[in-house]
């Protein structure tokens, strides 16, 4: 294992992620909850990967607009921005990572986003999940 993958292992370990259920559509997911500075500064970062149902829950706690950096990443992923009432304001389908530190371009936020929701390349479309579609925590 390289010394990131070791470092960002003991940052999950040490940062213990909660998570929660989310429906949409009729599907369930599990989502990972990034609600301090240091779980959404980490991410998925350095992960091999996500399950189907599985994923990642940026609270943010104010409306703005919210960004998405993807250094580090290994995989690509939908990412989904929120509104406070968890509709999906726009959705990103199979972000690419950035490929180094010198061209990471965010993934630009819409205003008015609470919540950022991270899923497996291709779950979005795959369960019908729209601009305009409601989670439910």
């Amino acid at each position: 294992m390289s010394s990131d993958g070791l470092i960002t292992e003991l940052l999950y370990k040490t940062l213990s992620f909660n998570s929660r259920t989310a429906r949409c559509n009729g599907r369930s997911f599990s989502l990972m909850i990034a609600d301090t500075t240091g779980k959404k500064m980490l991410g998925l970062m350095h992960r091999k990967g996500l399950k189907a149902s599985q994923g990642m829950l940026f609270s943010f706690g104010s409306e703005g607009r919210h960004d998405i950096w993807m250094l580090n990443m290994k995989f690509s992923i939908d990412i989904l921005w929120l509104d406070k009432k968890l509709r999906v304001l726009k959705i990103v389908r199979n972000a690419e990572p950035c490929r180094s530190l010198w061209s990471c371009a965010p993934y630009a936020s819409p205003s008015g986003a609470v919540y950022v929701i991270e899923l497996k390349a291709g779950a979005s479309k795959k369960n019908s999940i729209a601009k305009g579609s409601r989670f439910v925590l």
